[in-house]
């Protein structure tokens, strides 16, 4: 029996995580005599297989066990909340167990520690079960973790507008390249741009007391966002969050009572002043099969331009004209 064991601390990663893999046993040859060769042929089959374990393992072909008290989030989030229907999720996960592994990278500055491209929500069932968790580990550089990270949800279709639009913000917000946000979520620069305008323009808390409302799409979180920037926020801050805070009802719902209130809400003198002031002109030239929408765009902010032809677009498209 010890003679069994004796290479096992060979084959042991140096990380506690354990291979849920099946290696292939390879046919030893009839080369050697006797116990010596048979014992020669083995510890050459264990190599191979050790080295191809190791090589599957490094570049995440392998599925791997990793203890939950070792894993970290990502260093961006993307959900609002936990996503919702977590004991529901749990509860799957604890019946049929975990179908789909979750991507790790190892940590860029904590040793011994790895750190969650997507699999959030699976992360957290089983760590709540007290079960490790089944992964793929890759060496991500930070880019590919968000690209990676953002395509997952893409391909389930899981996030919500806001949290997209919120995601965006938040990647711009730490200096990614816009080129970069558009591959994690799939989409056109001037779509991106209309997510960053309402992931910064409406306040991060608001977002939190409405919630990720999974229903409600572009067109009335830019209508909100509208209303938000002519609202002088400080001074309604309180009664707008208490709507949310005292309604029972879901997301989509409370996302419905602001929106009412603030549609509701007087324009502030500040606002009214503002429209007084210098405006911007639009020259419009329509001849037979022609229309031209003529304005100056260096007098425009940049936002503007990309939403009046993201706008043209979507009218175009709606006809089933291609642009």
């Amino acid at each position: 029996m010890a003679r069994k064991h004796l290479l096992d601390h060979l084959i042991t990663p140096t990380d506690p995580v354990e291979s849920t893999m099946v290696l292939p046993q390879r046919k030893l040859s009839n080369r050697g005599v006797g116990v010596v060769g048979a014992m020669s042929e083995s510890f050459e089959a264990m190599a191979t297989n050790l080295r191809e374990a190791q090589e599957k393992l490094a570049t995440g072909d392998l599925v791997v066990e990793v203890p939950t008290e070792l894993i970290d989030p990502s260093f961006i989030t993307d959900r609002i909340g936990d996503g919702g229907d977590m004991e529901i999720f749990t509860a799957s996960i604890k019946e049929h167990g975990q179908r789909t592994p979750i991507l790790l990278r190892p940590h860029p500055k904590l040793e011994g520690r790895y750190q969650i491209a997507f699999g959030h929500r699976r992360y957290r069932a089983l760590k709540s079960l007290g079960l490790p968790v089944k992964a793929l580990i890759k060496n991500l550089t930070d880019d590919e973790l968000v690209v990676a990270q953002g395509q997952e949800n893409q391909s389930r279709l899981d996030l919500s507008y806001i949290e997209r639009a919120v995601f965006a913000a938040r990647l711009e917000d730490k200096k990614f390249q816009r080129e970069t946000i558009c591959s994690a979520l799939g989409i056109d620069k001037t779509e991106l741009s209309r997510l960053i305008t309402v992931g910064t323009t409406i306040p991060a808390e608001l977002v939190e007391a409405i919630g990720p409302a999974q229903t409600t799409g572009r067109r009335k979180w830019l209508e909100l966002t509208k209303f938000l920037e002519k609202l002088d926020w400080v001074a309604e801050r309180e009664s707008v969050l208490a709507l949310c805070k005292e309604s029972n009802a879901g997301s989509d719902e409370r996302f419905n009572l602001v929106l009412r209130y603030l549609s509701a809400t007087p324009v502030s003198q500040t606002e009214n002043a503002s429209k007084s002031g210098p405006s911007w002109s639009f020259k419009f030239d329509k001849k037979p099969g022609l229309i031209r929408i003529v304005f100056d765009e260096a007098n425009l902010p940049k936002d503007a331009v990309e939403d009046c032809i993201a706008r043209i677009r979507d009218v175009c498209n709606s006809f089933g004209v291609k642009t």
